[in-house]
């Protein structure tokens, strides 16, 4: 073999090795290699907007991933913590958000409603998984659902100060707001899942091994049937999608049944804008 036919070969067969000869792609990179804890969060927080809080098992989670659920462990220490980062995830979204602003220089009405539909925007987006901005355990005592971001709520201290308020008004101010948000969004994202139903809604991992059924902090509780979430997702008209099984009696409860298809209707949007506005008013009158 002459030197020229050696280097060919060896350059042959290098590119074997790396996988780049023709027609052959870059190599595949190791099982996990790439894995990062926002990959592991985003991956979590597409499965329970599919699925519910419930199917986010470790083992599910690293199934989508193509790894092992031990790789996950490498990036977090536990499904508790992977769930604060999904938490930190969500209210991120915030800062994406075009229609917020982080100051107040329209004024601290203008400045909360953005930020008031912006947290909606993200309830919205996210129905399955928002219990979990609303019932994870915040860092600190003084941390109020939805609006979980420290960055955020330094943003809304600080600006509303800069408004003139005192720190009394202020706090009222934040209290209020947060109150306002998480009683409606918890109700509104609630309607959203329960006219579309999934499997992981309910509080335990329906995977289960080997010790039965999982807990999975921050999930719903397994109120329905998988016959009566049937019931619900196929229902046509408002009163079956108020009363799916027919369970209540006409003669006991005759106003709901009169009052069936108006208690059924969908008016979030309508009723949001109002709930906001007498909650802005009442933080107004308290500047007063």
């Amino acid at each position: 073999m002459t030197s020229t036919e050696t280097a060919e070969a060896i350059a042959g067969t290098m590119a074997h090795v790396s996988g780049e000869e023709a027609g052959a792609g870059p190599t595949p990179p190791r099982r996990g290699r790439g894995l990062s804890t926002e990959l592991i969060a985003q991956t979590t927080l597409d499965l329970i907007d599919e699925d519910g809080v419930g199917a986010a098992s470790m083992r599910a989670i690293a199934g989508r991933l193509g790894v092992e659920a031990m790789s996950l462990y490498r990036h977090v220490k536990t499904r508790d913590e992977l769930l604060d980062v999904v938490v930190n995830l969500i209210v991120d979204e915030l800062n994406l958000d075009g229609e917020v602003h982080r100051s107040a220089d329209k004024g601290w009405r203008d400045y909360l409603t953005r930020l008031a539909y912006g947290v909606r925007r993200y309830a919205v987006a996210h129905p399955h998984a928002f219990p979990l901005v609303a019932t994870r355990p915040a860092e600190a005592p003084w941390v109020n659902p939805p609006l979980r971001s420290l960055a955020w709520i330094e943003s809304l201290l600080t600006n509303l100060t800069e408004e003139g308020f005192t720190e009394n008004q202020v706090l009222f101010a934040y209290r209020s707001f947060n109150s306002f948000l998480l009683g409606y969004l918890l109700m509104e994202s609630g309607a959203k899942t329960l006219r579309n139903p999934q499997w992981g809604d309910g509080s335990f991992s329906a995977e289960g091994d080997n010790t039965g059924p999982e807990a999975v902090p921050g999930g719903l509780t397994p109120t329905r049937t998988h016959e009566e979430a049937a019931a619900i997702a196929e229902a046509e008209t408002a009163g079956e999608l108020l009363d799916p099984q027919d369970d209540i009696d006409d003669h006991e409860y005759p106003m709901i049944h009169r009052l069936a298809r108006g208690l059924a209707e969908d008016h979030f949007g309508e009723e949001f804008e109002r709930g906001l506005n007498k909650m802005l008013d009442g933080i107004a009158d308290y500047l007063v």
